[in-house]
């Protein structure tokens, strides 16, 4: 290989990326509506700004952290935002004498951020999920229903706000080329090639297939859930949880399917943190091969590995026309560490000392 393309090569590993390859602001949080009144329009827009600032504060450690953690998150104190909030920008603005309306996006300081939890003592997880493409399932007397109507679990879920957590859920369009792809039954079963044909319509996501059993025979009624999560292309064992939801008193069917929808979300993202917790007390390193094959695969993996939050730094080894080395600097274990390339649609795959990295390709539907 030429020498000004080898360092050409260099130059463009050693590079700060441009953007994040597929990558979600894990650290900002955005349309954080704020309404205040005070004295004068000044000082209702300080307050709104106060509020908004503790508000995002909550919404970014519970993101973060596990329910079971959240009583011991430290206080938002003036000091500490000031601290942790980089910058904030504000959007639909509305004022008048005595009130003041908007909404504002924080951007919190990564390093700042995990520092407070650490030394709070508090686990925490921030890798991000790619998005979830959820299959409503209504089970019962009859033939279960993914796609017909009536499905209201399916609207229910599409009735769902967007989780501002790591876990994004994505619902499909129910036209005719998912009906295509799979059914109810498939569904319920996991059938491998259907739940596959189904992800590659949307950009390769894991599937959670989430089967409802209504229960009216008993007062209140209750909502059995059955949800499992399959990985793209196969590439980790399939997650199951379970859960029977009870209706509130004097409350409907509708609410009852939206709180089984919420509990279910919940469920998932709570079990993605405690799998992507990181130990920053445990930290290793290994060497990879990147193989080179063509300047923009090359440079794709490069810009993929920014902003991977088990990898410290990565430096490179070596480089030739065939392939890179490159040694990783890592938090965690390396399931961790796979599971958080897996993200940016990287694979490591192999043991030491023969790692191979590289960029995941997607395989055609069955």
């Amino acid at each position: 290989m030429p020498k000004h393309v080898v360092l050409g090569l260099v130059l463009l590993l050693l590079a700060p990326a441009l953007a994040e390859a597929d990558g979600r602001d894990v650290f900002t949080v955005a349309a954080v509506p704020v309404d205040a009144t005070a004295a004068n329009a000044n000082l209702a827009r300080e307050q709104a700004r106060a509020d908004g600032e503790k508000r995002a504060y909550a919404i970014m450690l519970d993101r973060l952290t596990l329910a079971s953690d959240r009583a011991r998150l430290p206080a938002p104190t003036q000091e500490r935002l000031n601290a942790i909030i980089g910058s904030f920008a504000v959007a639909n603005e509305h004022t008048s004498s005595v009130r003041y309306l908007a909404r504002y996006t924080f951007k919190f300081r990564p390093e700042a951020v995990r520092k407070l939890l650490r030394d709070a003592g508090v686990p925490f997880a921030d890798t991000p999920s790619k998005a979830l493409l959820v299959l409503p399932v209504t089970a019962g007397a009859g033939a279960p229903v993914l796609w017909d109507d009536p499905n209201p679990w399916r609207d229910a879920w599409n009735a769902h706000p967007p989780p501002a957590g790591l876990v994004p859920l994505a619902m499909p369009n129910g036209d005719l080329e998912d009906v295509q792809a799979i059914d109810a039954a498939a569904a319920i079963k996991g059938d491998p090639a259907q739940i596959a044909a189904v992800s590659q319509r949307y950009n390769g996501d894991d599937v959670l297939v989430a089967v409802a059993t209504l229960d009216a025979s008993v007062s209140p009624h209750t909502l059995a859930v059955a949800a499992t999560r399959y990985a793209a292309n196969g590439a980790a064992p399939p997650q199951s949880w379970s859960k029977t939801t009870t209706a509130a008193p004097d409350e409907g069917d509708a609410a009852l399917f939206a709180a089984a929808v919420a509990d279910t979300a919940d469920a998932v993202e709570d079990s993605w943190k405690q799998a992507n917790i990181l130990d920053f007390a445990h930290s290793a390193s290994l060497v990879a091969t990147i193989p080179t094959g063509d300047l923009q695969h090359f440079t794709d993996v490069r810009d993929r590995l920014v902003g991977v939050p088990a990898i410290q730094k990565s430096e490179l080894l070596s480089i030739d026309k065939t392939a890179a080395r490159v040694e990783i600097h890592y938090v965690g274990d390396t399931d961790q560490l796979r599971t958080a390339l897996a993200q940016r649609d990287l694979a490591l795959e192999g043991q030491d000392p023969d790692w191979i990295l590289e960029r995941r390709a997607a395989s055609p539907p069955p």
